[in-house]
């Protein structure tokens, strides 16, 4: 069997290398998911990677059987381009399956043309309020329920419910999620500062807009004007240098501390140290099952994130997280006071982190996916059935 697998970002090449190198993860299960793909050469003919949105142009065997081909498409995506070149290597490659990354009715189209099976693994909320959002979802829906479209995995419940929403098949849509092996005792309890007129803040994931990265030091403005001393530690990549110059613009630089791309292994110990998380995601934002949420959860220290429906279908206000208004930074500022003078409200929530957890685990994990779907035919049906969206 050959199979492709094909994601938008997400370079294959690049982590493989530096993790072999010995390099660090950048996010969780980052290895794991490097590691599972590399291993499927010891039962595939051949396993190839494409990344679309790279900054490299390039096709490069990695080890016998293993190759990882980047489009250079970071930024310059054209999806005419992008198409063209896809279908270019389903010709060259000739795969038997294709486990699709990310929703893309284009490039989906391409598979049922060729007719080849496609398992469609995604983590991707489905926003469907907006005339264009209707349309744009109506057309991926229609070519997700191709019949060689087998099956189509979001990552996390609530972000699978919007894929029914939209009009796929409940029966086909699986929710899935990483293999969390955490235990109560590696949950830690947090006490609050004393201090009502200090915070220690901390966000780590794509700097962006839309993810709140904007709302965060807009907040951090506010607090600094009305006396508060506070410090913000921000992990992930500013691209052109678009926050820093915002901090600037705001007169908050010393306020914040950009750390850029961080080893996923310093993330939790970050949060443990921090007085707050912030998880301010805008609701355009198509989140699927945040990686962030977990590791919040997991330090101990209190969440803050926004109204965003991926969080509010298992968060609950003043009960395991504080929430605000999507892309309300005079609320948000307002949730860090409001949180940081109630000891009885900190304590709480770093109280109810671990069953909140427990709550956002999902039995399907990433490995019993692709195995049943790529390996156990006869019985794959029954297995990935038991996990569809319906049992949920």
């Amino acid at each position: 069997m050959r199979l492709l697998i094909i994601q938008y970002g997400g370079d294959y090449g690049e982590a493989y290398q530096r993790l072999a190198a010995g390099g660090k993860e950048t996010y969780i299960f980052q290895k794991y998911s490097v590691d599972y793909v590399a291993d499927l050469t010891e039962k595939l003919e051949e396993v190839t990677t494409i990344c679309i949105a790279c900054d490299a142009d390039y096709n490069l065997l990695l080890k016998p059987k293993l190759r990882a081909i980047g489009l250079g498409l970071q930024n310059r995506y054209d999806q005419k381009i992008a198409q063209k070149r896809i279908e270019a290597y389903i010709n060259q490659l000739q795969p038997d399956k294709i486990i699709l990354r990310f929703p893309s009715p284009e490039i989906l189209s391409l598979f049922i043309k060729y007719k080849i099976q496609t398992l469609g693994l995604f983590a991707d909320y489905f926003d469907n309020r907006t005339i264009k959002q209707k349309y744009k979802n109506f057309l991926l829906s229609q070519v997700l329920n191709h019949p060689l479209i087998e099956r189509v995995c979001n990552h996390g419940v609530y972000a699978s419910r919007t894929l029914a929403e939209i009009g796929v098949t409940p029966q086909k849509v699986i929710p899935w999620d990483f293999d969390f092996k955490q235990k109560r005792e590696d949950f830690f309890v947090k006490v609050k500062p004393q201090s009502q007129n200090s915070f220690s803040l901390f966000y780590c994931g794509s700097l962006s807009e839309s993810k709140g990265v904007g709302d965060i030091l807009q907040a951090v403005s506010i607090l600094k004007k009305q006396g508060f001393s506070v410090d913000v530690k921000i992990a992930g990549k500013d691209n052109d240098e678009l926050f820093s110059n915002l901090a600037r613009t705001l007169e908050i630089t010393r306020e914040v501390n950009f750390l850029g791309l961080i080893p996923n292994a310093q993330i939790i110990p970050l949060m443990r140290s921090a007085d707050l998380v912030l998880i301010p995601s805008r609701r355009e934002y198509p989140e699927g099952s945040p990686f962030t949420l977990q590791e919040g959860l997991i330090s101990g220290t209190p969440v803050i994130v926004s109204d965003h429906p991926v969080f509010t279908y298992k968060l609950r206000d003043q009960e395991n997280a504080m929430i605000f208004p999507s892309g309300d930074y005079v609320a948000l500022s307002e949730s860090i006071k409001e949180i940081m003078k109630n000891e009885a409200l900190y304590c709480k929530l770093s109280l109810n982190a671990y069953e909140t957890w427990l709550s956002l685990q999902i039995p399907c994990k990433f490995h019993n996916l692709l195995d049943n779907w790529l390996f156990h035919e006869p019985e794959h049906d029954s297995f990935l059935s038991k996990y569809n969206l319906l049992n949920y």
